[in-house]
């Protein structure tokens, strides 16, 4: 409850607006009843009987649109600013702000959902004071855009973070949009999205040129657009254009992500492995701010750290590289294949970094060697990580390994004769005088 209290927002209504009932979740809203002024519910199915009377309860016709219904419930609110969440929506408090904001300065809603192991991220404004003229346009697609020009609004740089499990414009029909004369500018961005995903890039194209061509635009909206068209671009092996383009996109806001990854993918097909690691770079120094672009996308983190290692491998910034991958073990617990160690361990004798070499090699055959199970290959690559820490000057591992190795296998030529080299680099000349008389 003491949580509760520290994030109370009593100068806010919240509407929860329920495409299905099934989205009705109980624990959900009687948290928010305790974080809002009052919850509100709006939902095409009847009121179920175990909702508190409390709790106010908008039927929604079929054939109702939701801009009318968001209009209607902002109006009808009891305070002057209103939060609307859709379906399985969960807000996120972190940077929710404190106090009643000025009427004149908007906090835009970031919404982000997973899937394919990337981050989409939309931009909508879902915090709204009321007006005494209508605030939301469109049909499905509630659009703010008009209100917020006509009347000098500014938007926070700081967004409302609310996650959920789908895309917020999945279900938008831009057929059904474009018949109201007021419908949301976004729509281009959501038609260009689909025809994106479905290959179509000149038609994908046409759409974001034709909102770049409208004057009165949020600056997240003709971020999309730009960004959506230098997909495009990229995508139909336009280089130069896309490359053009999101360098204006970057030089406008640099706190986005999609331009990063659409100059990294292009240098990367390139073969420029410098110019793709820093675009790849710059990505990941600002993985974890908010993007100030709408239609967003971002990678995961170890996905990213993987590209990294490798491009700075292929532009030959080893110690780079080994500052990845050791980031990226970290990051994954230690809970790594085989192959991986192995590209640790090298990088780790490459840069001459005694420690960790011996962490990795310990990682990778401690087992083996507590019970005694090597197989031929494994013997091999331990003989090959041995000569790569010869030829380092660590000779008092290699000799402490080897004098273990053939303690336990006496009759064993091969571990004799590299205890015998390891012995003289030691300068235990007797005793490798010793073992040279054994083989005799």
């Amino acid at each position: 409850m003491e949580n509760n209290k520290a994030k109370f927002k009593g100068w806010i209504d919240l509407v929860v607006y329920l495409t299905d009932i099934k989205y009705l979740n109980r624990k959900q809203i009687a948290e928010w009843e305790t974080i809002f002024n009052s919850v509100t519910i709006a939902c095409t199915e009847e009121k179920p009987h175990d909702i508190s009377e409390n709790i106010p309860w908008r039927s929604i016709a079929k054939n109702e649109q939701r801009s009318d219904v968001w209009n209607e419930l902002l109006d009808s609110s009891e305070k002057n600013w209103v939060l609307f969440v859709e379906d399985d929506e969960v807000i996120r408090f972190n940077d929710f702000p404190e106090e009643a904001v000025h009427e004149k300065q908007w906090s835009p809603a970031l919404i982000i959902h997973s899937h394919s192991e990337k981050l989409y991220q939309h931009y909508q404004i879902r915090l709204v004071h009321k007006a005494e003229t209508r605030v939301f346009e469109g049909k499905n697609l509630p659009d703010c855009t008009r209100h917020i020009i006509n009347n000098g609004i500014e938007l926070s740089s700081m967004p409302i973070l609310i996650e959920r499990g789908g895309s917020p414009v999945i279900e938008v029909d831009p057929s059904d949009e474009l018949t109201m004369q007021s419908y949301s500018p976004q729509l281009y961005l959501v038609q260009g999205d689909q025809y994106f995903k479905q290959g179509k890039y000149v038609h994908a194209s046409a759409q974001y040129r034709q909102l770049l061509k409208t004057k009165r635009l949020l600056p997240f909206d003709r971020l999309g657009a730009v960004n959506g068209l230098a997909s495009c671009l990229a995508e139909q092996y336009k280089w130069p254009q896309a490359l053009s383009l999101v360098q204006t996109s970057i030089e406008a806001e640099p706190f986005q992500s999609l331009p990063y990854l659409i100059q990294f993918k292009i240098y990367q097909l390139q073969k420029n492995w410098h110019e793709a690691y820093q675009s790849l770079n710059k990505y990941y120094e600002r993985i974890e701010l908010y993007s100030r672009a709408n239609f967003d996308v971002k990678i995961g983190e170890e996905e990213t750290l993987m590209n990294l290692a490798d491009l700075a491998l292929k532009a030959g910034l080893r110690s780079e590289a080994s500052g990845f991958l050791n980031e990226l073990f970290t990051i994954k617990n230690g809970e790594v294949d085989r192959a991986f160690l192995q590209k640790l361990f090298v990088l780790s004798v490459e840069l001459s970094d005694y420690n960790k070499s011996v962490f990795f090699f310990d990682k990778m055959f401690d087992k083996a060697l507590t019970k005694g199970s090597m197989d031929e290959q494994m013997r091999e690559e331990l003989n090959d990580y041995m000569a790569m820490f010869m030829q380092k000057e660590w000779y008092d591992f290699a000799y402490n390994l080897y004098r273990e190795l053939y303690n336990e296998h006496p009759h064993d030529d091969e571990y004799r004769r590299r205890l015998i080299v390891a012995s003289v680099k030691t300068n235990r000349v007797e005793q490798a005088q010793k073992l040279v008389s054994k083989v005799a």
